[in-house]
């Protein structure tokens, strides 16, 4: 090869590792050689699934919905459905760089003094769990992703952000693996309390069944024209109505999820925390 050969050889290679330097970490070539975006990977499992069938109470301003089936290892692992609908809640939030442990949103304005001080305590509580004193904050597991799915599919998360409650039974027999899910949601932002379902969960406990969680979904706020993720923790209107419920009915437990992160905290860990 000549030397003008070997010199424009060099400069061809140049251009190309400059090419690849600029290229934004988000793309990559596809077979074509044209940019396309990089999907990111989700621990989607195939096992991760609600059986049917299920029973239905139909309301006029929601849905009731109980299912009964042996818990799995998957249910617990941090896994999702293969869900369309969720996957692209996710792939919304993350286009949007919302995906993160502690989310970040526009400041609410306080117009009273009460209303700074409920907003102190908020704060307080979030400031706890957030540090680790209080419960903890993981990646959503498979069991809470398929509520959080079930209520997506229904109403979009994104085009209309909603709230569902979930009460999570156990069988008080040792060693049994069998569990109950009372579902209910509205199609507003909160739930009515016609759909809590508290009244088929006292039928379950006086069978014997444990009541061993409560789930809700903390639903989009904004951060300055871009999404931001609700906040998993329990609000203080939440941690009144999770003591009055383990005082009630024996509730042991709450989970807070934004469908990806969850709060997770024992009824007793919540006494560090302040209720409105």
């Amino acid at each position: 090869m000549s030397l003008g050969a070997s010199r424009l050889a060099c400069l061809v290679l140049i251009a190309m590792l400059t090419s690849c330097a600029d290229r934004p970490s988000g793309e990559m070539q596809n077979a074509e050689g044209t940019a396309g975006e990089m999907s990111i990977s989700e621990p989607v499992d195939a096992d991760c699934m609600l059986p049917e069938p299920r029973e239905i109470f139909l309301e006029e301003d929601g849905v009731l919905q109980v299912w009964s089936f042996t818990l799995e290892d998957v249910h617990s692992r941090p896994v999702l459905p293969d869900d369309s609908g969720l996957l692209d809640y996710r792939a919304a939030i993350r286009a949007d760089g919302a995906d993160v442990r502690r989310p970040v949103s526009d400041a609410l304005l306080a117009r009273t003094p009460a209303e700074a001080e409920i907003s102190a305590n908020e704060n307080y509580n979030i400031d706890l769990a957030f540090s680790g004193e209080v419960g903890s904050i993981d990646p959503i597991t498979c069991l809470d992703a398929l509520l959080f799915a079930e209520q997506n599919a229904r109403i979009s998360q994104l085009d209309r952000p909603t709230e569902f409650l979930a009460s999570v039974l156990r069988s008080d027999v040792p060693g049994a693996k069998e569990v109950i899910v009372v579902f209910g949601a509205g199609d507003e932002m909160f739930p009515p309390k016609s759909v809590y379902g508290f009244e088929i969960v006292d039928e379950y406990l006086a069978r014997g069944w444990r009541f061993w969680y409560a789930l809700h979904n903390h639903t989009l706020q904004e951060n300055g024209g871009l999404l931001a993720l609700g906040t998993p923790v329990p609000s203080t209107s939440d941690v009144q109505l999770v003591r009055s419920l383990a005082q009630e009915k024996g509730l042991e437990s709450v989970r807070v999820t934004n469908g990806f992160y969850t709060f997770n905290a024992t009824v007793d860990e919540l006494s560090e925390f302040r209720a409105r």
